[in-house]
């Protein structure tokens, strides 16, 4: 079966736009470049290449990379893990912040950082939903009449946190959601 591609969503397009730019500027440039060594290139027949490898230093791990491993990082993230997505400008003005902000870092490095970061901000998100599902629920409870067609709906959503079993960082949430789920039995 195919994937599902996802829905067109403008924003996003704005966004990567926005990142594409900024990873263009000279600021990162700069931040690259602070951190530069060369080391001898060799053909396969033992020859010396023209060019040589160039290779930059990670400013989490301290290993030295080849360029095409590496990226400019904001130690701050752009979007605030606490608040999530607020606004254009502030956006732009965390996107192109000054030098201090920003950090070399190797690719593994990054996914790490990028994977705390997003397990953060979801563990928030999901927290606050399921926050609003017990209170459905639990208003709910003091009136019978209502309950069929709260049971149908609130398991439907609920079953959105239960698929997460395997996602490391989120364990509270599903465990939250199969309590809820029990209690809708």
């Amino acid at each position: 079966m195919a994937k599902k591609k996802p829905k067109y969503n403008p924003n996003s397009v704005i966004r990567g736009a926005l990142r594409r730019a900024f990873a263009r500027s000279p600021l990162v440039q700069e931040v690259m470049n602070e951190s530069r060594r060369e080391m001898p290139r060799y053909k396969q027949d033992g020859t010396r290449h023209k060019k040589n490898w160039v290779q930059r230093q990670c400013e989490v791990c301290n290993n030295w990379e080849s360029s095409s491993k590496m990226a400019v990082d904001h130690k701050v993230p752009v979007v605030s893990v606490d608040d999530g997505f607020q606004d254009w400008n502030e956006f732009i003005d965390r996107l192109w912040c000054d030098k201090g902000n920003l950090q070399r870092i190797c690719d593994t490095c990054h996914d790490k950082k990028t994977s705390q970061e997003r397990i953060a901000r979801l563990l928030r998100q999901y927290t606050e939903e399921l926050d609003k599902l017990e209170n459905r629920v639990h208003s709910h409870l003091a009136a019978p009449e209502l309950m069929a067609h709260l049971l149908k709906s609130t398991k439907k959503e609920l079953s959105k946190y239960t698929a997460k079993k395997k996602t490391i960082g989120l364990e509270s949430v599903v465990q939250r959601a199969l309590k809820l789920k029990e209690k809708l039995k």
